[in-house]
């Protein structure tokens, strides 16, 4: 997001963006479609409504061969008279900006005193988020709310869904967790959410960046753990990471209960080693 400038810059961005598209010859639905963003989102850029963030801004700049500087400060009108505009191309925004994990959320909402609201994550918009976590327009359906204790710091709210980290956080609960600026900060046997390029994981993460380059996500669950196996996660693809702080449940199982459902599957274990030592 681009708040901090002036603008001035907005509107050179929403002109400029408007007179590029047009020279093109491309209609708004037909540039948003090549760009792959929503035509509405597009719509609210050439109106300087709202502002793309990075990798949408270095999508458009390489889309139409300008540079981002040129396309932010400057009109791109005069100094593209007599020119023709490049060919469209498409460069991966890690080329500019590294591998590097992004030391703030890209959008984070707030109430009418600005303090950060929560977002809140539902399992039914998980696919969408993975795909809109830096998308104005779709981050602005999701719920957000407050909770008096999370304060001086950014939180989002994911449902869990799934069996994977059973006992202790179970499908349907509802976690919260804490930003983390820094993947060098996670914290090993851990559970942190993780929105990484094959998903949103609730795992317990184990910290190998230094020595192997590496994050590893487990699972907690024993009875399902064949479907589980340990993720290993490149840092290249990790996009958010959110410690988890807060737990909220509506299961209410006696302690009794949930030693039982132990104790059965210890002897279901010791079953199996029997009968495979035949």
């Amino acid at each position: 997001m681009w708040k901090n400038n002036s603008i001035f810059v907005v509107m050179n961005l929403a002109t400029n963006l408007k007179y590029l598209r047009k020279k093109k010859g491309k209609t708004q639905d037909a540039l948003s479609s090549e760009l792959q963003i929503g035509r509405t989102t597009l719509a609210n850029y050439e109106a300087g409504i709202s502002e793309p963030n990075v990798e949408t801004l270095l999508l458009i700049s390489n889309y139409f061969g300008i540079s981002v500087d040129d396309l932010l400060s400057k009109n791109v009108e005069t100094i593209n008279v007599g020119e023709q505009v490049s060919t469209p191309h498409f460069i991966d925004p890690k080329g500019y900006m590294g591998d590097k994990y992004n030391g703030v959320p890209r959008i984070i909402t707030v109430d009418t005193k600005g303090n950060d609201n929560i977002v809140y994550v539902p399992v039914k918009a998980r696919a969408g988020y993975l795909l809109g976590y830096g998308d104005t327009e779709f981050m602005e359906t999701l719920p957000t709310f407050r909770l008096p204790g999370l304060n001086n710091s950014t939180y989002r709210m994911f449902e869990v869904d799934g069996p994977s980290m059973a006992p202790n956080v179970l499908h349907g609960d509802r976690l919260i967790g804490e930003w983390v600026d820094e993947l060098d900060k996670i914290r090993d046997n851990r559970v942190y959410i993780i929105v990484h390029t094959g998903g949103v994981a609730v795992k317990r993460v184990v910290n190998r960046l230094k020595e192997r380059g590496k994050l590893y996500l487990k699972s907690d669950t024993i009875a399902h753990r064949h479907e589980f196996p340990t993720l290993e996660i490149d840092p290249s693809d990790i996009k958010e990471v959110w410690y988890g702080r807060l737990k909220i449940s509506s299961d209410f199982s006696e302690p009794a209960e949930v030693y039982h459902r132990l104790a059965d599957l210890e002897m279901d274990v010791m079953e199996m080693k029997r009968n495979m030592g035949k």
